[in-house]
């Protein structure tokens, strides 16, 4: 599994994630090379689940471009349908994800967090595509969710952005099998 996280500072937002490849079957646990944070556009992005999802986001996906003209509530929407019909584009032109032709079941896709640049704001895109944005001023993902929340809410009095992004991964590679160094930190 994983572990990403996601702290805003001011009008950025500094997303981190660990390196860890597990496989829950087999139990093997690998660290991977490639990192599960990066942007995109005016996005950062940071996944968990699929290696293939992650993939398809950095190297197969072309956002679409967000310019604010009307304020906080221009964001939501945007998100919430155009960037959402982006990714589900760009997984079924990439055979990724199940997408249901109007069955009950709905569209599956993954979890991953958004930053988008300047906006200072988290979101969060669950499996079925829909969006989320907590009423906190960070967010985790992943098997060290928990401990990386608890790390956050615990260390708002350290004053430096990217040591409590760093903190918050260290703890939840500490007590969690599925989350490892080394960690990769950006600011979106």
């Amino acid at each position: 599994m994983t572990c990403i996280v996601a702290l805003i500072h001011e009008n950025k937002v500094l997303l981190g994630g660990d390196a860890a490849a597990s496989d829950d079957k087999s139990g093997l646990i690998f660290q991977r090379t490639d990192p599960k944070v990066f942007k995109v556009g005016q996005f950062g992005i940071g996944f968990v689940d699929s290696f293939r999802m992650g993939q398809i986001l950095q190297y197969n996906w072309t956002p679409p471009k967000y310019t604010p003209t009307a304020g906080y509530r221009n964001l939501d929407k945007f998100i919430r349908t155009k960037f959402v019909e982006s990714i589900k584009d760009a997984f079924k032109e990439q055979g990724y994800g199940n997408f249901s032709s109007g069955t009950e079941d709905g569209d599956e896709g993954g979890i991953f967090l958004i930053a988008v640049q300047g906006a200072g704001r988290i979101f969060t895109m669950d499996s079925d595509f829909h969006i989320g944005e907590a009423d906190v001023q960070y967010m985790s993902e992943g098997a060290g969710q928990e401990l990386a929340l608890g790390s956050l809410y615990s260390t708002s009095m350290v004053k430096t952005p990217r040591k409590r992004v760093r903190m918050a991964l260290e703890a939840a590679a500490k007590f969690n099998m599925s989350v490892r160094p080394p960690f990769t930190i950006i600011e979106v």
